[in-house]
C-alpha cells in the first residue's frame, strides 16, 4: 500500500486509540498523575513553599514548565540518536529521514542553524518572559482583590525557626480528589478556548502571523520544536492562555502544578516527531491525534 498522508494518520490513529496494552499503560499514566501523585507530593510541599512569599511561590512553581521542556527533551536524545525500529516505527513522517541525518548538506546546516535559533526563543521565553509574566499576574490579582494562591497541604509541619512565636504552621488546603477533577476540568476548558481564540487571531492578522509563523518554520517536528516561538507569539498565544485560568479558577497550587505538567507534557507530545501508543494524553475519546498538529 502506498505510504499516503492519510494512510499514514489512519496507522497512527490505530496506534494511539486502538485498545491495546498499550492503551492499558496510557491509562495507568493518567490515573497516576491524577490519583497518585496528589499523595507522592503533599508531605514535601510545606518543605518546597512554606517559607517563600506567595510571589517567590508562584515563581518556583512557573519552573515547572521550563523543567518539563528540558527533561523530555533529553529523555528523547536516545530515541532520536538510536533510531531503533521499535521506536521508528511510531514515526510520524516516517517517509522522510530526520533532518539531522540527511544526506543533504544544506539541509543538515538549515535544521542545526534553526536548532540554535530555538536555544534562544526558548531560553529567552522560559527563563525571561516566564518570571516577568508570572509577576504582572501576581499583581494583577492583588488588584482585582483575588488572592494568593495557596500552598497548604492539609498538614502540621513546622518551618522556619523552633520557637513557637516564630515558627509558621501549614494546615489545611489541600484539594481533594473531586475539587482536583473539577478544577482540571474547568482550567483545561478554559485554556483551550483561550488558546483557540488567540491561535486563531495569530493566523488572521497578517502584522500579527508575522511572529506565529516563526513557530511554523520546523517542517518535521521534534521535541525542541515545541517551544519554538517568537516572544510576541509566546506572549499572546502560550503565556496568556496559560495564566487565565488561574485568575479565574484560582486553584490551589498542586492543582497549577499537576496542570502544568499535563499541557506541557501534552505540548510536547504534539511536536515530538513520533505517534507513541502509551501517551498519556492521546488515548481518551476528545483527544487529538499526535499527527494532526
Amino acid at each position: 500500500m502506498i505510504s499516503t498522508p492519510k494512510n499514514i494518520r489512519m496507522i497512527h490513529q490505530q496506534h494511539q486509540k486502538k485498545p491495546s496494552r498499550w492503551m492499558l499503560l496510557a491509562i495507568a499514566q493518567s490515573l497516576m498523575w491524577l490519583f497518585v501523585l496528589p499523595i507522592i507530593v503533599r508531605p514535601y510541599w510545606p518543605y518546597i513553599f512554606g517559607s517563600l512569599s506567595p510571589l517567590k511561590a508562584e515563581l518556583v512553581l512557573s519552573y515547572t514548565v521550563p523543567s518539563v521542556y528540558i527533561a523530555y527533551s533529553l529523555g528523547m536524545l536516545p530515541v532520536y540518536y538510536l533510531q531503533h525500529p521499535f521506536f521508528e516505527q511510531y514515526k510520524v513522517q516516517e517517509d522522510q529521514p530526520w533532518p539531522w541525518r540527511h544526506e543533504s548538506l544544506p539541509v543538515r546546516q538549515k535544521f542545526w542553524a534553526l536548532t540554535r535559533r530555538t536555544l534562544k526563543f526558548s531560553s529567552f521565553n522560559l527563563f525571561v518572559l516566564v518570571p516577568i509574566l508570572v509577576v504582572a499576574k501576581c499583581h494583577s490579582a492583588r488588584m482585582l482583590g483575588i488572592p494568593p494562591m495557596s500552598f497548604r497541604a492539609n498538614i502540621d509541619i513546622r518551618v522556619g525557626t523552633d520557637t513557637d512565636e516564630t515558627s509558621d504552621y501549614l494546615s489545611a488546603g489541600w484539594p481533594g480528589y473531586s475539587e482536583i477533577i473539577m478544577q482540571q476540568i474547568c482550567m483545561t476548558a478554559i485554556h483551550e478556548f483561550g488558546f483557540y481564540a488567540s491561535h486563531k487571531m495569530m493566523h488572521v492578522y497578517p502584522f500579527l502571523y508575522k511572529y506565529h509563523k516563526v513557530h511554523h518554520e520546523y517542517k518535521m517536528n521534534n521535541a525542541l520544536a515545541a517551544q519554538h516561538n517568537h516572544p510576541i507569539d509566546y506572549i499572546l498565544s502560550i503565556a496568556i492562555p496559560g495564566l487565565l485560568p488561574s485568575l479565574i479558577m484560582q486553584p490551589h497550587s498542586f492543582v497549577m502544578f499537576q496542570w502544568f505538567l499535563w499541557t506541557m507534557v501534552a505540548n510536547m507530545d504534539d511536536h515530538v516527531g513520533y505517534s507513541f501508543p502509551w501517551s498519556p494524553v492521546r488515548w481518551f475519546p476528545l483527544a487529538a491525534l499526535t499527527d494532526e498538529h
